[in-house]
């Protein structure tokens, strides 16, 4: 089995201010282990500060030097740009989502770091020798064909159906309730909580006993919980990649309701008791009805399992690699 010696370039990683800020990314690296695959990481804190980006630049000079790495894997746009401060070492970027297509308001105008975002994304996509996005939507916006789809996957052994009860036992939550998920942080405008709020108030003429369930910054461990102790989830967002969550739903059996955001809608392909709606409020609530009062939960597990475990995704990324360091060999 061939190895490979990857620094891991990312503003997306869990750490102790939040341990569930980019748990995504970390599973992801860590399915590649398996697969001959040994990292180290350089995460920026953007949310710290923003001037860690340039403190960086140097750093990865210097990482490079250090050690003899095969490849940089640079995860969000940014975390490119820091990579391709130098030219030792080829670099793979993983754009997730709004780093191409450009972080909005509630209005869905997009703001003056979101242009930033869209332009320096389109130039980095020309500097690095592979790229991988979300969807074909994002491979569009770029415009460079050979960007592969690579979606982040889930942990089927992690994300797995609980009894309802159970889980709303280890939680403390009521047993008589009706719970919406809202698993984001509620201030991110392009989540759209303010829609989730209406068609929760929608919904709740109906069925009184609804409440939104949230889950912001729980630990990746918990959120299994969270996803078998609610009745639905529901997305409202303006844009998204591949939504992590949403699978990690569907590979619980929770009912999802969402909109047209990312490569939402082919996640719920093949699956039953799932909903794909427009941003209205009303279109939304009568869903949401629909589901508190059937009371069963989705099929989607066997569907989603196939298409976005880990596992699977570790393929794909670790045949990328090989691609790459075949083509500078």
């Amino acid at each position: 089995m061939t190895s490979y010696r990857v620094l891991v370039v990312t503003n997306l990683w869990p750490y102790e201010g939040d341990r569930s800020y980019g748990c995504f990314v970390k599973a992801q690296m860590d399915s590649l282990r398996p697969l001959g695959v040994d990292y180290d990481v350089m995460f920026i804190n953007g949310r710290e500060s923003r001037w860690n980006y340039l403190r960086a630049m140097g750093e990865v000079g210097r990482r490079v030097r250090a050690k003899p790495y095969d490849l940089i894997h640079a995860h969000m746009g940014l975390s490119g740009l820091v990579a391709r401060c130098q030219f030792r070492v080829p670099i793979v970027v993983t754009f997730h989502g709004h780093d191409v297509t450009g972080e909005v308001e509630r209005s869905g105008r997009i703001t003056l770091l979101g242009r930033f975002f869209q332009v320096s994304s389109l130039i980095l996509a020309r500097l690095v020798p592979a790229i991988v996005v979300q969807n074909r939507a994002m491979r569009s916006a770029l415009g460079v064909k050979s960007a592969r789809i690579i979606p982040c996957g889930i942990n089927p052994d992690l994300f797995r159906p609980i009894d309802l009860r159970e889980a709303r036992r280890k939680l403390g939550l009521d047993l008589e309730k009706k719970y919406v998920l809202f698993p984001y942080n509620p201030a991110e405008e392009r989540k759209r909580y303010d829609v989730v709020e209406a068609v929760v108030a929608r919904a709740r003429e109906q069925v009184p006993e609804l409440e939104i369930l949230h889950a912001l910054g729980m630990p990746n461990d918990r959120m299994p919980l969270f996803m078998n102790a609610a009745d639905v989830f529901v997305l409202a967002s303006l844009s998204e990649g591949s939504p992590v969550a949403v699978k990690e739903a569907l590979a619980t059996n929770l009912p999802v309701v969402t909109v047209d955001a990312g490569d939402a809608p082919e996640l719920l392909k093949g699956t039953e008791g799932n909903y794909l709606v427009p941003r209205d409020v009303d279109a939304m609530a009568q869903k949401v009805v629909e589901v508190c009062r059937r009371g069963a939960r989705s099929n989607s597990r066997e569907s989603i399992v196939t298409r976005q475990s880990l596992e699977r995704i570790a393929e794909q990324i670790v045949d990328l690699y090989a691609s790459i360091l075949k083509r500078r060999d």
